[in-house]
C-alpha cells in the first residue's frame, strides 16, 4: 500500500478531498456528468421539440392541401374559358344570331347556356335607332362544371354587333 505524507498524517490510498473515494475508481459524481463540453437533450426538450415538429408538419400539408385543391379549380375554370371563348368567337359568324335561351353539353364533364338578347345602347343624343346601320345583341354564356355541391358555374358576357343590311345585300347579289 502507498503512504502518502500529508500535513504530517499518514494516509493509506485516500483522497484528503473525497473520504468516501476508493483507489481505483472514480468518483460518483463524475459517473453522471458528460464529458466537458458536450451536453444531451432533455426529455422535455425532445418532446417540445417534436411537438413543434408536429404542428409546423401538419400546417405544411394542409397548405399543400389547399394549394393543390387551387390549381385544380383553376385548371377547371381555365378549361371552362376557353370553351367558352371558341363558343362566343362563333356567334354571329356561321349566322346572324337569333334571340332566345340555348342549351347544351361540350363533354361529359362541361355543359353550357346560353342567353341572346337584342341590346339597344341608351343614347342621350337623340339619334334614331332604326337608322344606325347595326344591330347590337348581348350574348350571355353560362358554363357548368362539376356535380353535387362542388358544381361550379362561371359567366361570360359579350355584346355582338351584326350589320342589320346584310340579308338584303346578299340577295342583291344573287
Amino acid at each position: 500500500m502507498k503512504k502518502v505524507q500529508h500535513a504530517g498524517a499518514a494516509v493509506s490510498g485516500r483522497d484528503l478531498r473525497d473520504p468516501n473515494r476508493r483507489p481505483g475508481r472514480l468518483p460518483v459524481s463524475s459517473l453522471n456528468a458528460a464529458p466537458s463540453g458536450q451536453r444531451g437533450f432533455t426529455l422535455i426538450e425532445v418532446m417540445a421539440a417534436f411537438a413543434i415538429f408536429a404542428v409546423l408538419f401538419g400546417v405544411i400539408l394542409q397548405i399543400l392541401s389547399t394549394s393543390i385543391s387551387n390549381t385544380r379549380r383553376s385548371g377547371d375554370f381555365t378549361q371552362a374559358a376557353l370553351l367558352a371563348q371558341s363558343q362566343l368567337d362563333m356567334v354571329g359568324i356561321e349566322a346572324l344570331p337569333q334571340p332566345g335561351t340555348y342549351s347544351g353539353r361540350y363533354n361529359d364533364e362541361y355543359s353550357w347556356e346560353m342567353v341572346i338578347e337584342p341590346y339597344q345602347v341608351p343614347d342621350d343624343r337623340g339619334v334614331a335607332y332604326a337608322d344606325l346601320p347595326i344591330d347590337l345583341y348581348y350574348v350571355g354564356l353560362t358554363v357548368y362544371w362539376g356535380e353535387g355541391r362542388s358544381e361550379r358555374s362561371a359567366l361570360f358576357e359579350t355584346l355582338r354587333s351584326v350589320d342589320r343590311f346584310y340579308a338584303e345585300r346578299q340577295e342583291g347579289r344573287g
